[in-house]
């Protein structure tokens, strides 16, 4: 597996850090881990990026060539922006290729979502004591539930109040 490290242009004072943070890529198959990094350089991310990439983001190579062609299409698509962009972003922050796609579909709605909506939401909510955004306490609102719903949905089911009294609430803004 160092060896195999090595070969894509991994520097030796990487090993540990790939190693210790991902020790389950000594469990990959090595034809799998070349098929990644071909699939990688076919998509023209350079030999270096590559292992620049890998040395970054230790679990890179655990994904297979399906997950990671999807990955690339999934912040092209939702970026809309071109292969090179694509390229540029995923080698700067390779991390992105790794991670759950659910914060970034979440963070990406509220980024095309009014400011102002989201800003009487979430005064009205401080008003009635229940801006609550932290996932591991109780009575947690999230982004995509306080930016995506319908006015009277939100009312209901989130400030738990009428959508009148969030119309009267705009008025004094």
């Amino acid at each position: 597996m160092l060896l195999f490290l090595k070969e894509i242009g991994v520097e030796d004072s990487h090993f540990g850090y790939i190693i210790t943070h991902n020790p389950f890529i000594l469990t990959e198959n090595l034809d799998n881990l070349h098929a990644r990094v071909n699939y990688l350089k076919s998509k023209k991310f350079s030999s270096e990026t590559v292992a620049s990439m890998v040395s970054r983001a230790p679990y890179l190579l655990n994904f297979n060539v399906k997950r990671l062609d999807n990955r690339l299409g999934f912040y092209q698509k939702q970026l809309s922006i071109s292969v090179s962009h694509t390229r540029n972003i995923v080698a700067r922050l390779p991390r992105l290729l790794c991670g759950s796609l659910e914060p970034v579909k979440e963070n990406l709605k509220v980024l095309n979502t009014k400011y102002l909506r989201v800003r009487e939401r979430h005064l009205f909510l401080e008003y009635l004591g229940k801006a609550q955004y932290d996932s591991t306490l109780p009575n947690y609102i999230s982004l995509d539930r306080l930016v995506s719903l319908p006015d009277e949905t939100f009312c209901t089911q989130v400030a738990l109040a009428t959508v009148e009294d969030f119309y009267l609430f705009q008025k004094t803004l």
